[in-house]
């Protein structure tokens, strides 16, 4: 107690509970989950910011590039690795039907009927 007697009163009583640093105001009250950006994706930031009225093509923003810039790099990349994905399970699917059929060599060099066996399949 002698510590708090000397510390300014606005720093002398502890907090329970720490608030985030987003705030209250940007969790949703039922699912405990944060709300959605709306400026993120919308018609407002698709869509350009005037149109002509004789029907020219209105050019695009420099944030509205970028995002379509981004897009298509992602849409590549995207592209890339579910061919990667298809190259790596034919090569596992490949590599395991001839594990398997190396196998059935092995067996089928190893099992050969002896003796009497031999002379009647002939």
């Amino acid at each position: 107690m002698l510590l708090l007697k000397n510390l300014p009163m606005s720093m002398r009583y502890l907090h329970k509970a720490v608030q985030s640093a987003r705030g209250s105001a940007v969790l949703n009250g039922e699912t405990k989950k944060c709300v959605r950006n709306p400026n993120k994706s919308s018609l407002l930031t698709h869509l350009p910011d005037y149109t002509y009225m004789d029907g020219r093509v209105t050019p695009f923003g420099t944030n509205q590039r970028k995002r379509i810039i981004q897009q298509r790099e992602i849409a590549k990349q995207i592209v890339t690795l579910s061919k990667e994905m298809d190259f790596a399970v034919e090569r596992h699917q490949r590599n395991m039907a001839e594990a398997e059929e190396t196998k059935q060599k092995l067996l089928a060099a190893k099992l050969k009927p002896k003796g009497h066996l031999l002379l009647q399949k002939k």
